[in-house]
C-alpha cells in the first residue's frame, strides 16, 4: 500500500512538471502562429483592435509583445529556484536531516526529478530569448558560453550551470558504471552549478533590483550555505578518532601457566637388545 501510495507521488510530479512544460510550448507556439497568420490576413479595423487590445494587456499573441521576455524572466527564476531546492535536498539526504520524514524511495527520487525539472525550465529560460525583439539571441549565442550580445560574461555563466546540470543528470544513469567516489566527485557539482547560477541570476536579471527578488536570492543562497555548514559539522562530528589507551591505564594481564595434559598416553622408549639376545 505504502508503495503505491509512493508511486502515486510521483507521477503527480512528473506530470505537474510536464503541464507546466507543456502551456509554456503552447504559449510560444501560439505566438508563432500568430506571427505567421496576422501577416496573411487583411489588416481589417477588428485586427488592428484587437491586436492594439492584446498589447495593452500584455497578451503573447500580441505582434511585437513583450510576452518572450516574461516567459525567460519566470522560466530562469524557476529554474534557478529548483536547481536551489535539488541541491538543498541533496545535502538533506547527505545529513540525513529528513530521515524518518518522508518515504526513502520519494526522497530519492525527488532527488532525481528535481535537477531535471530545472533543466527544463533552464532550456525554456534560454530558448525564449531567440524570440525577444530587444536582444537578438542566436542560437550560437546560447548553445556557446560567453558569446551571448548582452553582458557575455554573465550570461556565459549561465550556460556554463546549465551544462553542469546536464552532467549532475547523466551522474544517475552512469553510477552503475563508475566507482563510487568518481561519482560523488562528480555529484559535487551541483554545488558549482547553483554558484554560477546565482552569480547569472544576480548580475544578469533585470528583477534583482526588485526586493522581493533579491531577498530570494539572499534567502536561497543563505540557507544552502548553513545546510552545507551543517553538513560538514556533522561529518567531522560523526567521525571522531578513538583515543589510544595509555600503557600505564592498562590494566597487568594474568599470567597463564601452561601445565602438560595427563590424559595423553606417554610412550615409552624401546629397551635395548643386547647382542647374545639379538643372534637368539
Amino acid at each position: 500500500m505504502t508503495t503505491q501510495i509512493t508511486m502515486s507521488k510521483q507521477d503527480d510530479l512528473f506530470f505537474a512538471g510536464l503541464g507546466l512544460g507543456a502551456g509554456v510550448a503552447v504559449v510560444l507556439g501560439a505566438q508563432a502562429l500568430w506571427g505567421i497568420t496576422a501577416s496573411m490576413l487583411p489588416q481589417t479595423g477588428a485586427l488592428n483592435l484587437l491586436t492594439s487590445e492584446a498589447q495593452a494587456m500584455g497578451l503573447p499573441l500580441a505582434e511585437g509583445t513583450k510576452a518572450f521576455w516574461y516567459v525567460a524572466r519566470a522560466g530562469g527564476i524557476l529554474a534557478y529556484l529548483l536547481l536551489w531546492l535539488a541541491t538543498l535536498w541533496g545535502v538533506f539526504i547527505s545529513s540525513k536531516m529528513v530521515k524518518g520524514w518522508i518515504d526513502a524511495t520519494l526522497l530519492y527520487n525527488l532527488h532525481e526529478f528535481l535537477p531535471m525539472l530545472a533543466m527544463v525550465f533552464a532550456v525554456v529560460h534560454a530558448a525564449v530569448l531567440m524570440g525577444d525583439a530587444y536582444i537578438r539571441f542566436s542560437l550560437l549565442d546560447l548553445l556557446i558560453p560567453f558569446r551571448a550580445p548582452y553582458r557575455p560574461l554573465w550570461t556565459g555563466l549561465g550556460s556554463l550551470a546549465l551544462y553542469l546540470s546536464i552532467a549532475l543528470i547523466a551522474t544517475f544513469y552512469l553510477r552503475n558504471l563508475i566507482s563510487r567516489r568518481v561519482w560523488r566527485a562528480l555529484h559535487y557539482l551541483t554545488y558549482l552549478a547553483f554558484g554560477l547560477a546565482l552569480v547569472h541570476g544576480l548580475m544578469v536579471g533585470t528583477d534583482t533590483t526588485q526586493p522581493a527578488v533579491y531577498w530570494m536570492y539572499v534567502a536561497t543562497g543563505g540557507t544552502l550555505l548553513f545546510a552545507t555548514i551543517y553538513r560538514v559539522l556533522t561529518i567531522h562530528g560523526n567521525h571522531k578518532p578513538t583515543p589510544r589507551a595509555n600503557s600505564s591505564t592498562l590494566a597487568p594481564r594474568p599470567a597463564v601457566r601452561h601445565t602438560p595434559a595427563t590424559d595423553v598416553p606417554s610412550i615409552s622408549k624401546p629397551t635395548p637388545v643386547s647382542e647374545h639376545e639379538a643372534v637368539l
